[in-house]
């Protein structure tokens, strides 16, 4: 490379960092793109590129220009461990984990690929080894990063039900964190605190703090209210959070999703989902899919059903929408019948292998596995094809308490459907309009698990969902609060306080703002 072209490449290189730090990622792309381009062999070129495109979502873009910075240089740690979270978003675990793996090999000592690691362990639910390699790396760090590897500490410290640990190690570092925000939020969350308790008062006084940003204020306007809720204040508990959720500004999710369950109904008959099982679904493994609608009991549902000897929680993994995804081959769904014949049974065959690939890895021991992504209710027709064996098991609940619940939740904007009641009702009816077409296309495929019958009859529905499945009962199963695996959702807790009905009916406070949801269930009965 001559000396100028190294300049300018030099140049450039930093304009791209600096639009990245400001925010301006389309001009960064831009840039980027002319530079590697002008300079493919250049590794910082490619890594930037793939660090821009994977900041906004866009994974399948990113992993070759990270695999292009890799191979030119192997040696870089920053850039193995970024390849390996572009990996992990795909759910691609295992190649991910070689990514992790290469990365500590060549940088044994620093404290950010041990925490990176960390993270990535984290993501797969193994919380105990994650807990490790973030207390080593914050033994490690220099002063800046030990508060952001606390918090990663904290959140394992949660997942594992060792709440009293946790509580510590945020009220230690409460008047020094950056995290302070997260941190009343999650402090919130580990008790049933009211408005009397001096932590409204901190939350208070936080979302008073200027210069707090929008999310920061929304989750903690949110908290707010539920402790308002606690206090039996409904009225000022519903207006406090519907406030916290107006600052996200979100769009509307109903149009695009609508669009969706019109394209999968149309495409995937029943007629259509039998002949291409038959065509390519050679596949004997056996996954469990436990599916529905956020805060619908997925998690209580996986907890059970992996409390069973022979069946292990391989958690929420992206590796099923990677799946569905090969199998339309990144095209409309209406291509889908080109696509799989240029396929083949063998292409097929190499996406389902994939997929079992990734949850024999999270679950090594285990004959079968449970992947409790609740948004896989959308590619139940995908993955009923790639594995014939494969078990639907549908969480269902009453959608007024399901809103509730995502309702005083720090949902991110993937689920800004549950920001308003209106929104909700109009995405519940589709989700259910899909999930109707499901049951009718693959008759005895789905178990429709309600979580009122569940709470209140476990005797009876939790032998009826074993042996949909083909298992015994098994005495953990009834107890699923005594399953020893990590719970990385924001029903961490509440599963840990073993089957009741504490949950039902929660709306009733809010009937007056639930017309739209209530409606939509008068109307679907």
């Amino acid at each position: 490379m001559t000396g100028s072209r190294a300049g300018r490449l030099k140049s450039a290189l930093g304009q791209i960092d600096e639009l990245i730090r400001i925010g301006r990622l389309g001009e960064a792309e831009a840039l980027a793109r002319r530079a590697v381009a002008e300079n493919p062999l250049s590794a910082h070129a490619q890594f930037a590129l793939g660090f821009i495109t994977q900041s906004t979502g866009r994974f399948e873009l990113a992993e070759p220009a990270f695999a292009r910075a890799v191979t030119l240089d192997p040696r870089n740690a920053d850039y193995l461990t970024h390849s390996g979270l572009c990996l992990l978003s795909m759910g691609r675990v295992p190649e991910a984990a070689a990514r992790y793996q290469k990365a500590r090999e060549v940088d044994p000592r620093g404290f950010e690929t041990l925490w990176r690691y960390g993270s990535f362990l984290s993501r797969i639910g193994q919380m105990e080894q994650a807990l490790a390699a973030f207390e080593t790396a914050r033994s490690k760090a220099p002063d800046g990063a030990r508060h952001a590897i606390r918090l990663d500490v904290v959140e394992c410290l949660l997942s594992l039900g060792l709440v009293e640990e946790a509580e510590s190690e945020m009220r230690r570092d409460l008047d020094h964190t950056p995290n302070r925000s997260r941190y009343l939020c999650l402090l919130s969350g580990t008790r049933k605190h009211d408005a009397g308790s001096d932590l409204f008062a901190l939350i208070e006084r936080e979302i008073a703090r200027p210069g707090l940003p929008v999310v920061e204020r929304s989750d903690l306007i949110v908290r707010k209210g539920v402790l308002l809720h606690n206090s039996g204040r409904f009225d000022e508990a519903f207006k406090t959070i519907t406030e916290g959720k107006k600052l996200l500004h979100a769009p509307s999710a109903v149009p695009a999703f609508t669009r969706e369950v019109d394209q999968r109904i149309a495409v995937f008959t029943p007629e259509r989902i039998a002949l291409l099982q038959k065509l390519y679904g050679r596949s004997d493994y056996s996954p469990i899919f436990v599916v529905g609608l956020p805060r619908s009991g997925t998690t209580l549902a996986a907890q059970i059903i992996s409390a069973h000897s022979k069946v292990g929680n391989a958690g929420e993994l992206e590796t099923m929408t990677y799946a569905a995804a090969k199998f339309s081959g990144m095209k409309p769904l209406n291509e889908v019948d080109a696509v799989l014949a240029k396929a083949g049974e063998k292409g097929v065959g190499e996406i389902a292998a994939l997929y079992e690939r990734v949850l024999r890895f999270v679950v090594p021991d285990k004959a079968q596995a449970v992947d409790k992504m609740p948004q896989n209710f959308r590619f139940i027709a995908e993955a009923s094809i790639l594995f014939p064996r494969a078990r639907f098991v549908h969480c269902t609940r009453h959608p007024a308490d399901t809103f509730v619940s995502a309702f005083q939740t720090e949902m991110n904007a993937a689920h800004s459907y549950s920001y308003d009641a209106a929104e909700y009702a109009a995405y519940y009816r589709q989700y259910r309009r899909l999930m109707r077409h499901w049951e009718k296309a693959l008759p005895g495929r789905t178990f429709t698990l309600s979580y009122e019958a569940l709470v209140s009859d476990p005797q009876t529905v939790i032998p009826a969902l074993l042996g949909f499945l083909g298992l015994d009962v098994e005495e953990g199963c009834l107890h699923p609060e005594r399953n020893a695996g990590a719970v990385t959702t924001f029903s961490r807790l509440q599963v840990r306080a073993g089957i009741n009905t504490a949950s039902v009916q929660r709306w009733k406070p809010y009937e007056p703002w639930l017309g739209p949801i209530l409606d939509e269930v008068r109307r679907s009965d």
